[in-house]
This record gives structure tokens, C-alpha cells and sequence, in this order.
């Protein structure tokens, strides 16, 4: 008899400030994520030294919005969603802090799931953020199926131009700036393809909109060579050309977190303040919102059918 499951996956956060070095250190070990250009064997040690800096520079930050990340809280309560709405059993599972994966994975094998759909939290495909749970989904499940990326699911569209509408209400010449994480350029070259898929969603979002828009990317980490244009850049460019309106989506999340709830909150809205945008909205992510649980629910769905 078969037995369905679903698992959500994402990259977790650091659920207190002794959690914040051993999040990143995973994080930045994982070279499919980053790799800083060094041979295998000095990723680790890299990875602990830069972990070890970052660490001590971010803590102010998740000091700043309560001392934790609401990142894996928001994907459990997700997948209570989720499993509502489908009728299956919802497990979640982060990469990099608790719940671990592997852990979660062991709950799932003591639950006797036989058909398992594995989607993660990053709408947009890339090697490093969906590709990275994708792959290790199979490490524990060679018979996973996986949502490889939903970023022009209806309801996910929905879910984002809904959000944007009501932050525009109160605006009279917006200029609209979808912000996403930025990733390593070098993935870009390898043929990763988020920048398409984020500039795909942006244009779905935007069909019928007559308001002038960019985007840029956000939170690049390192020595390496990341996407552009960054936001920060973006953001003082748009003031130095007169723009008083600035409405503020961030494209590749749908929950808060260090980079919605501090560096766009805090930190960007500081540069644009300084570079003379009177009015600066960051648009909020409900991710409780039903077009987005929809949206996800939809894709493990299409798996387990039948």
C-alpha cells in the first residue's frame, strides 16, 4: 500500500546567537554553494575562517530582529499548511541548521512513507539554493520526486503581484525594485538558470502594470565575484535620477528573514534615504497567505497523483 509524504526543504537559520557561526560555517563548506575558487581541501578551513569573521558581524544584525532567524519557523508552519490543504503528511527539513535534513529524513523512513514529493522554498531554480536540496533529497531518498522550480505557478504570481498592489495603494509615481539574493556570477556561467527564471517571474508579475521597474540582486558574501546589479548600487543610482517613490519586492523569498527583516529594512533603507527617496516601501512576504500555500501544495500534488 503506497504511503504518501511531502517534504519542504530550505537552508534553515540560526534559531539563537551561538547558532549563527555553525549555520554559516555549513553553509559556506557546502562548495556546490560556494565555491571560493581554492582547492577542495582548504574549502572547509576557509569556510570556518569566513564563518568565524561573519559570524561576529552579523550578530548585531539578528540581534536587531530579536536574536533569531523566523526562517525555519515560517517553512514548519508552511508545511502545516501545506498538509492541510493536501491531506498528506508534510515533514521539513533544513540543510544547514535544525531540523536537519538527515534527521528529518530518518522520521520519514520510521513513518513508512513508500512516494515522497520534495519541493523547496526557492521558487527559482539554481544549482546552489534548489538544486542543493534537491540533491540532497536524493542523498536520502533515491526515489524522490522534486519539484526542480515553480516560479511561473499562477498562484505563486498571484501571491506576489497581490502584495505588490496593496503597497502600492499608497503611492502616486512608484518606481518598483524586485530585489533577489545574489548568487556566485560564475553559477551564471555554468548555465544556472535563476537570472532567467527570476526575470520570468518579474514579467508575469508586471504583464498589464504600467510602472516603470528594475532588478537587482542582494546579500553577496565573499571575494568572489557575484551577480549585478547590486541593490544597494541600484538604490542610489534610482535617487541620484530623481526617483521619491521606491516600492521595494523581494523576488526570490516568500517568507522574512536576516535579509528582508534587517539588510532591506535597515540597511537599505538607509541608502535610500541618504541618496533623497522620500518614500521608501518594502513590500512584507505573508507566507500564510492561501495563494502561496496553493502554489505549493499544487506542485507536490502534480507528483503524487495517482
Amino acid at each position: 500500500m503506497l504511503k504518501k509524504a511531502n517534504l519542504i526543504v530550505y537552508m534553515g537559520g540560526p534559531s539563537d546567537i551561538k547558532e549563527i557561526k555553525p549555520f554559516l560555517y555549513r553553509l559556506f563548506s557546502d562548495r556546490d554553494l560556494i565555491n571560493f575558487g581554492v582547492p577542495e581541501f582548504l574549502q572547509k578551513p576557509l569556510a570556518y575562517i569566513i564563518a568565524t569573521i561573519r559570524s561576529k558581524k552579523v550578530a548585531p544584525n539578528y540581534q536587531a530582529i530579536g536574536g533569531s532567524s523566523p526562517t525555519v519557523k515560517y517553512a514548519i508552519e508552511i508545511a502545516k499548511a501545506v498538509e492541510e490543504i493536501t491531506g498528506v503528511k508534510t515533514f521539513t527539513g533544513m540543510l544547514y541548521s535544525a531540523p536537519l535534513l538527515k534527521e528529518v529524513a530518518a522520521e520519514i523512513k520510521d513513518y513508512g512513507a513508500t512516494e515522497i514529493a520534495a519541493i523547496s522554498l526557492y521558487p527559482h531554480y539554481s544549482f546552489a539554493t534548489a538544486g542543493a536540496c534537491v540533491r540532497d533529497v536524493k542523498k536520502h531518498f533515491k526515489n524522490a520526486k522534486t519539484v526542480k522550480s515553480w516560479c511561473r505557478n499562477p498562484h505563486y504570481i498571484t501571491w506576489i503581484r497581490k502584495q505588490l498592489e496593496n503597497s502600492l495603494k499608497n503611492t502616486k509615481n512608484p518606481f518598483i525594485l524586485f530585489s533577489a539574493h545574489s548568487l556566485p556570477a560564475y553559477l551564471i556561467e555554468r548555465g544556472d538558470p535563476y537570472i532567467k527564471e527570476i526575470e520570468d517571474t518579474v514579467s508575469l508579475v508586471m504583464k498589464g502594470l504600467d510602472i516603470p521597474f528594475s532588478i537587482s540582486y542582494q546579500s553577496k558574501v565573499g571575494p568572489i565575484k557575484w551577480l549585478e546589479p547590486a541593490t544597494e548600487e541600484v538604490i542610489e543610482k534610482l535617487g541620484k535620477e530623481g526617483i521619491k517613490e521606491l516600492v521595494v519586492f523581494p523576488i526570490s523569498f516568500i517568507s522574512e528573514h536576516i535579509e528582508t527583516l534587517f539588510e532591506l529594512d535597515v540597511e537599505y533603507r538607509e541608502v535610500a534615504e541618504k541618496a533623497g527617496i522620500e518614500k521608501y516601501i518594502r513590500v512584507p512576504l505573508n507566507h500564510r497567505d492561501k495563494d502561496l500555500i496553493t502554489a505549493i501544495s499544487q506542485e507536490c500534488q502534480k507528483l503524487l497523483r495517482g
